[in-house]
């Protein structure tokens, strides 16, 4: 005879590292230590890990014996104490109903005191901000530039975008952040890679742009400036149709290319290739474990557009070029600028609260939103929707 068996009352609690998916007729366990998972749509068990989500209950319900001898809860009780997502603690011995510390993350309470409070704001402001791209052409204002990020803090990550030659006094630029231990990454296509050997160069990189069809003769004369300049490269290959990739992996294996990633374009006429090679299903989803922190970062930002500042050539500065304005980097302030964004932005904090996104099971286990919705015009790039509503 199993303990369930046994005539006796018990606590039921979902173990801490656990994650609940709640939708109206249907439910998830995920464990975010191994990647586990147990999904259900039997009334009983949605009534269950319902009572157990609620704040008054502390994470415990009481399983009277009548209960656990319901055919779908115990079978669910079972194959979760099975795959150490869950316990049961007879109530004998138990002084007291015991409490249990659910996953809470608080990151929305501080976003709220940012927005309410100017004062925090200007003086805690900068500290959201990671990362900074600049996009040059021959329209730039160098000198107004370098001012501009001398009001920046020193641990965040630069991005040079464009053609350095259209620039006149770009060695000025790049002169200013050899000074800095910032990481810098020089961002172009691969036609416009340019020898920077009166630069040393410290902490910088290259990414580097490709789109087919491949010039030949530039390729080839980029690749040989970049051996000459012995500096890190990645390579980021746009694709728009499996043609495209079958090509990557053949420039890949001829150059030996190491680092180097995929980045899907969408053309409005390769829709069927998008899903096939991007939307996600339900395996790609519950393929790699996930943290909870990861788990709590998408319930409160963007993943990909957090922390980051766009500026374009005239100075206008924004989160995502999707998206409004911020400000111009020769008339506000980076404090400005990110407060903005903090109290009126659509960027940072874009998550999956929208539907249908907010009625599926796995809607913190996805990803953030990322451009693709905004250009596919679609807000759940997979193929999981009609699952979850099953």
């Amino acid at each position: 005879m199993t303990i369930m068996e046994n005539a006796t009352n018990y606590w039921f609690t979902v173990e801490p590292f656990v994650y609940i998916g709640m939708s109206k007729n249907h439910a998830l366990l995920y464990n975010t230590l191994d990647g586990m998972n147990i999904e259900s749509d039997k009334i009983e068990v949605l009534q269950l890990l319902d009572e157990v989500l609620q704040e008054e209950n502390c994470g415990v319900v009481l399983l009277t014996h009548e209960r656990t001898k319901q055919k779908d809860i115990n079978a669910f009780i079972k194959e979760a104490r099975e795959k150490y997502m869950c316990d049961i603690i007879d109530v004998a011995l138990s002084i007291g109903k015991p409490v249990q510390l659910l996953p809470y993350y608080n990151f929305s309470d501080k976003y709220d005191v940012y927005k309410k409070n100017s004062i925090l704001t200007s003086r805690k402001i900068l500290e959201f901000l990671t990362e900074i791209s600049i996009y040059v052409d021959q329209s730039i204002n160098i000198t107004n530039l370098i001012l501009f990020l001398q009001s920046l803090p020193g641990n965040i990550t630069f991005n040079i975008v464009g053609n350095l030659a259209n620039v006149v006094n770009y060695k000025d630029l790049l002169s200013f952040f050899d000074l800095h231990d910032s990481p810098k990454n020089l961002c172009c296509s691969y036609s416009d890679v340019i020898s920077l050997q009166s630069i040393s160069k410290s902490n910088f990189s290259y990414i580097i742009s490709a789109h087919f069809p491949i010039d030949v003769k530039k390729w080839n004369h980029s690749r040989q400036l970049l051996l000459d300049q012995s500096l890190p490269v990645t390579y980021i290959f746009d694709v728009s149709s499996l043609d495209d990739c079958q090509q990557v992996e053949e420039l890949v294996e001829q150059f030996q290319i190491e680092n180097y990633r995929l980045n899907p374009v969408y053309t409005k006429d390769n829709i069927d290739f998008f899903k096939q090679n991007v939307f996600l299903t339900k395996k790609d989803i519950l393929s790699s474990s996930i943290s909870i922190k990861n788990i709590f970062a998408n319930q409160s930002i963007n993943i990909h557009d957090f922390g980051k500042i766009n500026i374009m050539p005239n100075g206008d500065a924004y989160a995502n070029l999707n998206y409004p304005i911020l400000g111009n980097i020769n008339t506000h302030s980076i404090h400005e600028i990110v407060d903005k964004e903090i109290k009126e932005g659509m960027s940072w904090f874009r998550i999956r609260n929208q539907a249908p996104c907010n009625e599926c099971v796995y809607q913190w286990l996805c990803p953030s939103p990322s451009n693709y919705e905004i250009s596919i015009g679609k807000p759940n790039l997979c193929h999981v929707k009609t699952i979850t509503n099953q």
